[in-house]
């Protein structure tokens, strides 16, 4: 897999940089931004695929638009790509459309579930508990 180590962002996308090699991914094909330090992981929707970045969360969360967000200190999900909610015994989980499971941090809960509920005009989240 090959390393990024430069990154252009405009309001379609970010552009990765290689040395000549550039490639556009653009904000609506990101499913998530995880570490894999000292690296990001980006994953997109399309075939699952990852790039690897030399950012930071803090880089990559000032750049992405609003229907992206923190969900634990490691990981940037984009919500438009949340499919389940679950509660197992005290610790919160998401679920996304490539199959990428996030515990949430207490920290970030409230503003991922409000963040959700506002794309998808929910009256309330509803947790799918499991033991």
């Amino acid at each position: 897999m090959e390393i990024f180590r430069e990154l252009q962002s405009n309001s379609d996308g970010i552009m990765v940089i290689r040395y000549s090699y550039m490639q556009m991914i653009r904000f609506e094909d990101i499913a998530c931004v995880y570490t894999d330090r000292p690296y990001l992981v980006i994953v997109t929707k399309e075939k699952v695929k990852s790039h690897l970045l030399q950012f930071s969360i803090k880089q990559m969360i000032d750049i992405l638009p609003g229907n992206f967000c923190i969900c634990n200190q490691s990981t940037i999900v984009n919500v438009d790509y949340l499919t389940v909610w679950q509660k197992r015994k005290e610790e919160y989980w998401i679920r996304l459309i490539t199959d990428h499971e996030f515990k949430v941090s207490r920290r970030c809960r409230n503003t991922l579930k409000g963040k959700w509920r506002f794309v998808y005009k929910l009256p309330e989240v509803e947790w799918v508990v499991t033991e």
